[in-house]
């Protein structure tokens, strides 16, 4: 699912102008502005809609017509797979990463699958799919990662 919104043409190049300055996609200058709310207490960090539960033994994630578990032990790799999964490649890292990325995920109990704007989920149990862009499943990486609530 993708959220889309019609900005007026005029903040529609300035978001143009701040990603060309500073180098980066348009989509990344939003997400920087989220998690800016979110370091000042705007709302909380938790992705909305993504649900964390922790036990002694396992780690669960539930998000739309998606759910899996992992056990706790590996939770590390998962975070470490989401993480990296959007971090830049070369040419000939391409194939290599995917390879990474996958085989890591897998270990964890959950399958990663690199897309050009993101990562997807496959649960292992169930075959559902569930896709994040690179900034949202960092996010997701630091929501496992903290203490249950």
């Amino acid at each position: 699912m993708s959220f889309n919104m019609k900005l007026p043409d005029e903040r529609g190049e300035q978001l143009r102008q701040i990603a060309a300055a500073k180098g980066i996609p348009m989509v990344q200058v939003v997400e920087d502005a989220i998690r800016r709310e979110i370091a000042e207490g705007t709302i909380p960090a938790d992705l909305p809609g993504i649900s964390v539960t922790k036990t002694a033994t396992t780690v669960r994630i539930e998000m739309p017509d998606f759910e899996s578990e992992v056990p706790a032990i590996e939770a590390a790799r998962l975070v470490d797979s989401l993480r990296e999964a959007g971090s830049d490649l070369t040419a000939d890292d391409v194939e290599r990463k995917k390879r990474w990325l996958e085989g890591l995920a897998a270990l964890s109990g959950i399958k990663l699958e690199r897309m050009a704007h993101g990562v997807r989920l496959i649960s292992p149990v169930t075959g559902r799919k569930y896709s994040l862009g690179f900034g949202v499943a960092a996010d997701l990486a630091d929501q496992i990662e903290r203490d249950p609530k």
